[in-house]
C-alpha cells in the first residue's frame, strides 16, 4: 500500500487571517536579518495574503504567455488550452496551506469560476461525446481542480466535474498504468512526466486503494524518467525545478523509500547556492520555493541553517515578488507542442508562501 501524507486539515469556520498590509504598503524588510524564522514567515504570509488578494479582485489578469504573446483570459472552453486557471487553482491552494476557511471569498471564488468553466466545457460538446479533451494540459488540468476539491472535501463537485472525464481517460490506461499516447504523442516529452505526475498523486489522494494499480505505475514510471543528475526533464532553457517538485511530489508520498528520492534530494542540494538559495543565473524565490518544496516532499532531513537561509530569498522587495519564467509545455488543438510562459509575480507569489509555510511546520500539504 502506498504511503500518503497525512490528510490535510482544512480550518474549522473563521475569519481570514487580519492585519494584512495593503499590497503597496509593506514595510521595508531586512533581507540580511533572515535568523529571525518567524519574523520573516510572518512577513511572508502578510504580504503574500495581501498580494494574492488583489490578484484575484483583479481578475488574475497576468496571463500566460504563449510565444511572448498574451493568450486568453476568459473562461471559454478553450481556455483550457493556455491554462488560465492555472494560477487560480494554485493560489487556492496555498491559502489552504495557511489554514484558511474553504469559505475563504478567494477560495469560493476559485471554485466557481472552476464549476462555470467546466459547464461551458459540456455545453460545447456535440451530443455523446465524450466530456474530456484529448491533450496533456487537460489531464494536468483536470488533476489540479481534482487535487483542490479533494482538499475541499467536496464530494458532490468531484463526482459531477471530476468523475465523468476520468472514467474516459482511465478507460483507455495502459497495461504499465501510462496515460494512453493518444493523449500525450510522445511520452518522452517533459510534459508526459508533469502530467503523469500531477494526475497520479491527485488519485492516490482522492482514494488510493481504489486506484493502487495506477498510483503504482504511474510512480514507477515516474522514476524511471528521472534524469542522470536527479532531476526530472524540463523544457529547452527552463529551470527543471517545477517538474522536478511534482514528481518528488508524488514519489515522496506513494514511495518514498525509492532510489530516485535519493537522488532527487541530493540534485536539489548539490544545485543550491552556498548558504543562499536556487536558481539557474543566481538564486531567486520562485527556483527556491520549488526547490523548497520538492526538498520537503522527499521526507528527508534539512540541514539547520536551511530554513532561514532559504527565506532570506522568500523574502519580498518593495514591490512584491518578480515575475519569472516557469516554462511549460502545452499543446494546439492539433498536437503540437508549444512552450507556455506561466510566470507572474502571481505565481511567484504563491510559491513562495506554499515554501515558507512547509518551512514553518516541517509539512508539505
Amino acid at each position: 500500500m502506498p504511503v500518503l501524507p497525512a490528510p490535510v486539515r482544512v480550518a474549522s469556520p473563521g475569519v481570514p487571517h487580519a492585519g494584512s498590509p495593503p499590497p503597496g504598503s509593506a514595510p521595508t524588510i531586512d533581507r540580511d536579518a533572515g535568523s529571525d524564522a518567524l519574523t520573516a514567515h510572518a512577513a511572508i504570509v502578510s504580504r503574500a495574503e495581501a498580494l494574492l488578494s488583489a490578484s484575484a479582485g483583479a481578475g488574475y489578469r497576468e496571463a500566460p504567455l504563449l510565444g511572448g504573446a498574451q493568450v486568453g483570459t476568459t473562461d471559454s472552453p478553450d481556455s483550457v488550452r493556455s491554462g488560465v486557471l492555472f494560477a487560480p487553482i494554485l493560489v487556492a491552494d496555498a491559502l489552504l496551506d495557511m489554514d484558511l476557511d474553504a469559505r475563504h471569498p478567494e477560495i469560493e471564488a476559485t471554485v466557481q469560476r472552476i464549476v462555470r468553466h467546466r459547464q461551458s466545457i459540456d455545453r460545447s460538446r456535440p451530443a455523446g461525446a465524450d466530456r474530456y479533451y484529448d491533450l496533456s494540459g487537460d489531464v494536468e488540468e483536470l488533476a489540479q481542480i481534482l487535487l483542490l476539491f479533494v482538499r475541499l472535501s467536496r464530494r458532490d463537485l468531484i463526482a459531477a466535474h471530476c468523475a465523468p472525464p476520468l472514467a474516459v481517460l482511465l478507460a483507455y490506461a495502459e497495461a504499465d498504468g501510462v496515460l494512453p499516447t493518444w493523449v500525450l504523442p510522445n511520452n518522452a516529452a517533459p510534459d508526459a512526466v508533469e502530467t503523469v505526475a500531477s494526475l497520479v498523486y491527485a488519485l492516490a489522494r482522492w482514494d488510493a486503494r481504489r486506484f493502487l494499480g495506477m498510483i503504482v505505475a504511474g510512480a514507477r514510471w515516474v522514476a524511471d524518467r528521472q534524469q542522470p543528475d536527479g532531476s526530472w526533464a524540463a523544457a529547452a532553457g527552463a529551470d527543471p525545478l517545477y517538474g522536478t517538485w511534482l514528481a518528488l511530489r508524488l514519489l515522496g508520498a506513494v514511495m518514498p523509500n525509492h532510489p530516485a528520492v535519493t537522488r532527487g534530494a541530493s540534485f536539489l542540494h548539490a544545485n543550491r547556492q552556498a548558504g543562499r538559495g536556487w536558481g539557474v543565473d543566481g538564486d531567486n524565490p520562485l527556483a527556491t520555493a520549488l526547490a523548497v518544496l520538492a526538498l520537503q516532499a522527499t521526507r528527508t532531513e534539512l540541514p539547520q541553517a536551511l530554513p532561514s537561509e532559504a527565506r532570506a530569498v522568500l523574502l519580498p522587495g518593495a514591490m512584491g515578488w518578480p515575475a519569472r519564467p516557469l516554462l511549460r509545455f502545452a499543446r494546439t488543438a492539433a498536437g503540437l507542442p508549444v512552450l507556455v510562459d506561466h510566470g507572474s509575480s502571481t505565481v511567484t507569489t504563491l510559491f513562495a508562501l506554499k515554501a515558507s509555510e512547509a518551512l514553518e511546520t516541517g509539512r508539505a500539504h
